[in-house]
């Protein structure tokens, strides 16, 4: 018989994911508990944000995690403490090129707008009040930083651009990434192009500033510097570290992606009037061995978003032999109306430019937070899979 009862994980990851959590209540029975015992466990339910339901030993077990954890994700557990209540950790292997892999995939599923805030704080600190902080950077740095930083935002100018998405990749700095790099290369016959200012990118610059303030916070300690400017270098400089660590974990994360399932994901920063809005991109590629196996060469594009006028959009695109298949969902009528419209202009420039004959279709759908939600469980980077690698 399934019996139920609540417990504490206590995950054994960095101190960033361990909150406190509290217990619901004590469990009716834990004979089968005992200290030290390593057991299986299984997500059943998400009971909340942080309560989550587990197959543990025949029982069901509600507990409470700050580990980002989905239906249908496995975890290795360890019994750490029985009284007053049961304590489960992590168990997490020694391998540091393992450990600092699933490490990075936490991170990423803990902090869904990782790279969107690179850009998005970005603005906010160099347009902000930090010109007496200058004095102490590189301007050339400075100034390259802001300019390439405003391209990684897509407005009505990214419209007339064709690779305005490879430019972004170059931009970011993904191309210091090896796996990235050639798989730019396959997939566009200008990519020696894009490769020449590979060293100037958000990636580089961020780095080289990072080093910079490093070493001023480390003499600013036996200076007389003012406080309000101690506190403007001691800002950037965590948003420097801070950026390049969300930068290298996208990067790993498409590295798993595209080793997996021959994908990427990408957060664009999108202007809308005067907001800056996220949109979640994700690519897939079925022809990457194209030159060894003769497939055609196809792939698909999913976007996530909202516009304040349109509301919440989704939109699924596929690509084979220069026919051209796409999905658009929206959740309101007028919304509806509107991509009718904008559609029948897609098209009719797309056949003039020798791509079709090609079918799209619009669909009203009153849930599209719950369609992002199930298409996510089906990715690599949020799949189960993923939070096995906890185990």
């Amino acid at each position: 018989m399934i019996t139920s009862h609540t417990m504490e994980i206590s995950p054994n990851v960095p101190t960033a994911f361990s909150n406190p959590v509290q217990v619901i209540k004590n469990p009716a029975d834990i004979s089968s508990f005992r200290l030290g015992d390593v057991v299986q466990a299984l997500v059943l339910e998400k009971l909340s944000s942080k309560e989550v339901l587990l197959a543990v030993k025949e029982s069901e077990i509600a507990a409470q995690s700050a580990l980002p954890l989905n239906v249908g994700d496995r975890l290795l557990l360890q019994v750490a403490k029985t009284h007053p209540m049961i304590v489960l950790k992590l168990i997490i292997p020694d391998d540091s090129e393992t450990l600092e892999f699933r490490n990075n995939l936490v991170l990423f599923r803990s902090f869904p707008e990782g790279l969107f805030n690179v850009v998005k704080n970005g603005l906010e600190i160099f347009q902000g009040n930090i010109q007496p902080v200058y004095q102490f950077l590189n301007q050339a740095d400075i100034d390259a930083f802001l300019k390439i930083l405003n391209t990684l935002i897509y407005s009505e100018k990214s419209l007339t651009s064709p690779l305005f998405l490879k430019e972004f990749i170059m931009n970011i700095g993904y191309l210091m990434e090896k796996n990235l790099k050639k798989s730019l290369d396959r997939t566009h016959e200008k990519g020696n192009d894009l490769k020449k200012g590979v060293d100037k990118n958000i990636k580089s610059i961020l780095a080289r500033l990072s080093c910079q303030l490093h070493q001023i916070m480390d003499n600013a300690m036996d200076s007389d510097l003012d406080p309000m400017l101690l506190k403007s270098l001691k800002s950037l400089s965590d948003y420097t570290a801070d950026s390049l660590k969300m930068i290298y974990n996208q990067q790993v994360v498409n590295v798993f992606s595209q080793e997996e399932q021959q994908g990427y994901y990408f957060q664009l920063p999108i202007k809308f009037a005067d907001n800056l809005r996220m949109v979640d991109l994700f690519i897939r590629l079925n022809n990457a061995n194209k030159k060894k196996t003769g497939m055609v060469k196809q792939f698909q594009f999913v976007l996530f978003f909202n516009m304040d006028p349109l509301g919440d959009l989704i939109v699924d695109v596929r690509y084979m032999n220069k026919k051209i298949w796409g999905l658009f969902k929206c959740d309101r009528s007028e919304s509806r109306d509107f991509l009718s419209d904008f559609i029948e202009t897609l098209n009719e420039r797309l056949i003039l430019s020798g791509y079709g004959p090609n079918s799209f279709n619009i669909q009203l759908s009153r849930d599209l937070s719950r369609e992002r939600s199930d298409y996510l469980k089906d990715t690599v980077i949020y799949s189960k899979k993923i939070v096995n690698c906890f185990a």
